[in-house]
């Protein structure tokens, strides 16, 4: 029987199939084995040069299963691998970079260096999200590059032996000694991942005790920096401690609140309202009911609550805790601008909005709390959400957006401390950037874009691109106004700086403006011919300085509702967080009303209201 006989009875199922089944599986027999080899070509020749905590760093995938932080002569820190086996990362640490032109005094940078240091490690898995996306996409693009060029080879060595590559290949293995050649290379390039991988570990260096209870628990270190550790880790340990107990009291404050809250996601009236479907608000307690559409009779409006001024005759009182109004402009008490259309039921869409976070990843959790417990459907951030716009903050907006439930859109609208690379960083984690165009989230169409300046800490304030903040006004003004003569409409105005919003306003274009940047609450108030709010600092900020470990000021949330519908907005709440863990759920309160525009066609501006403020806002402030 001849080698050939013998081959087909050993493989007669393959001698069954057709030349073009036969062809196929080859193909795809091909394809799995070169896809195979490259992917293991660029998993474990990866490499990325991204940032760790405030430091540049170069890391390179390995196969010993486990993190190595390299620090120099100051010995490493050696941590188990997440990886899948036997897959390790070896981080050679650089130094700090210096992303500022110019700095004033190294005492604010000093500081942002050790706010760094730690948020790294309070959140390592956000501080090396950034250089986990780099080794991804360096994996990936090697694996194509290197099967890719298999592939060719492939195609070339075919082309080559004019269609007899597997003949070709046969005689070749069958000469004397090139078989025997073959697997000893073979064997050599499997050691090269085998025997790391197999290798037992050495356990260099030790784990001090300090690291118990933290996110680096066994992580061994070797050389000085064991000692450095041990000396001083107590203190830095502390500090977390206390870090993660104020964070995690004030997160469960907040839930304890809206579980005894009556109405956690709307005002207890709006029920009512919304079955009604007619616009009315309701009337007070212990007032006859009014007709569709018309105000509560004065003689049956409720007393002012204790400590609240007179309303006037036939208004029904402002609540006693209500954000005071300009003068001559309604206060939240007043009937909102909410209304859908008679007949027609509002249509909410909830709204959490933070402000000036400055890379306090402590409130991360809280701000994720209250949008699960609001029932919010997009989160806004207007700006600030770190300190500088380094490159190295990255991990900021990383423990910002890992905190976000799933399924919530971000939108955000940077700030002067934010920056360019601060915005990349923010798209690459899926958030919407504003960029001066109007944008459909949720069906409320919001408008913005990001700062056209850029303060960095120790550094000052500089302009990133050639347009002021009067400038950005009448740009956003004018696409607002555009969007409005073609039908369409602007719901929201979301810029950081709260000036840039005011030719808009002025130009009746958009219905609410959210704003930050002053580190206080103000409004919401009739500005031009629209409503104005500006959130304080989430980050509690409050005095523009550092947020580093428990909030050394007030922080506030604000949860908001708009009518899809109409795009009017409806009614909001602030959640304030104090010093102190505490969290106080505010009431619910009605937006104020937009007088109609005089017979002149001229926007109404209050006595006090927009055209003295806007004269008395000081150009240059920054907090």
């Amino acid at each position: 029987m001849s080698a050939e006989t013998r081959a087909r009875h050993r493989w007669e199922w393959w001698h069954r199939q057709t030349t073009t089944t036969r062809r196929v599986l080859r193909t795809v027999a091909t394809l799995l084995v070169t896809g195979l080899a490259a992917l293991v070509f660029g998993v474990t020749t990866a490499s990325t040069h991204a940032s760790l905590g405030p430091h540049v760093a170069d890391y390179h995938v390995t196969l010993d299963r486990q993190v190595t932080i390299e620090m120099g002569p100051l010995g490493a820190l050696i941590l188990d691998s997440p990886l899948p086996w036997p897959l390790g990362v070896d981080v050679v640490v650089g130094e700090i970079p210096s992303d500022l032109e110019k700095t004033v005094s190294p005492a604010p940078g000093l500081v942002a260096d050790l706010h760094a240091y730690g948020q790294l490690f309070s959140e390592p898995r956000a501080a090396v999200a950034d250089a986990v996306r780099g080794l991804v996409g360096d994996a990936l693009g090697r694996t194509v590059v290197a099967w890719s060029v298999l592939l060719v080879l492939l195609a070339a060595g075919r082309l080559a032996s004019h269609g007899r590559l597997r003949e070709e290949l046969k005689a070749a293995l069958a000469r004397p000694g090139v078989g025997a050649l073959g697997s000893a290379a073979t064997l050599a390039m499997a050691a090269v991942f085998v025997v790391p991988a197999m290798e037992q570990d050495q356990d260099p260096g030790y784990s001090p005790a300090v690291l118990d209870g933290t996110p680096l628990a066994g992580a061994r270190i070797t050389g000085r920096l064991a000692d450095l550790v041990s000396i001083y880790g107590g203190t830095v340990k502390d500090a977390y401690l206390e870090n993660e107990a104020f964070y995690n009291e004030a997160s469960a404050n907040l839930a304890a609140a809206f579980d005894a809250d009556p109405a956690p996601r709307a005002p207890e009236d709006a029920a009512a309202r919304d079955a009604a479907g007619d616009g009315a608000a309701p009337a007070p307690e212990g007032a006859a009911p009014a007709p569709d559409g018309a105000a509560p009779a004065p003689d049956g409006a409720a007393p002012a609550p204790d400590g609240a001024a007179p309303a006037p005759d036939g208004a029904a009182p402002a609540p006693s805790d209500a954000p005071p109004s300009p003068a001559g402009a309604p206060g939240p008490g007043s009937t909102t601008t909410s209304a859908a259309p008679k007949g027609e039921a509002p249509d909410p869409v909830t709204f959490v909005l933070v402000s000036d976070l400055h890379c306090n990843v402590g409130m991360a959790r809280v701000i994720a709390a209250a949008v699960h417990h609001s029932g919010a459907d997009v989160l806004l951030d207007a700006g600030d959400t770190v300190m500088s716009g380094t490159s190295a903050e990255s991990y900021c907006v990383d423990a910002f957006a890992g905190a976000v439930p799933d399924g919530v859109p971000v939108v955000v609208s940077s700030g002067n401390h934010d920056s360019v690379t601060t915005a990349e960083q923010e798209r690459t984690v899926g958030w919407t950037v504003l960029s001066g165009k109007v944008v459909d989230v949720a069906g409320i169409s919001i408008l913005g874009d990001t700062d056209p300046t850029l303060t960095a800490v120790g550094a000052g304030t500089r302009p990133e691109r050639p347009e002021s903040i009067p400038e950005l006004g009448e740009r956003l003004a004018g696409a607002a106004c555009a969007a409005t003569d073609a039908g369409a409409r602007v719901d929201l105005l979301l810029v950081h700086n709260p000036r840039a919003g005011t030719a808009t306003m002025d130009a009746g274009c958009a219905r609410l403006q959210l704003s930050g940047h002053w580190h206080r609450t103000e409004g919401p108030e009739v500005l031009g011919r629209g409503l104005r709010y500006v959130s304080t600092s989430t980050g509690g900020a409050a005095g523009g300085g550092m947020t580093l470990g428990p909030l050394t000021g007030a922080a506030a949330i604000t949860v908001l509702r708009v009518d899809r519908t109409t795009g009017a907005p409806m009614d909001y709440r602030m959640i304030d967080v104090g010093t102190d863990a505490s969290v106080a759920l505010g009431p619910w309160h009605t937006f104020p009303e937009v007088p109609q525009v005089g017979g002149d066609g001229a926007p109404p501006v209050p006595d006090g209201g927009a055209a003295s403020r806007t004269a008395t806002e000081k150009p240059t402030d920054v907090p």
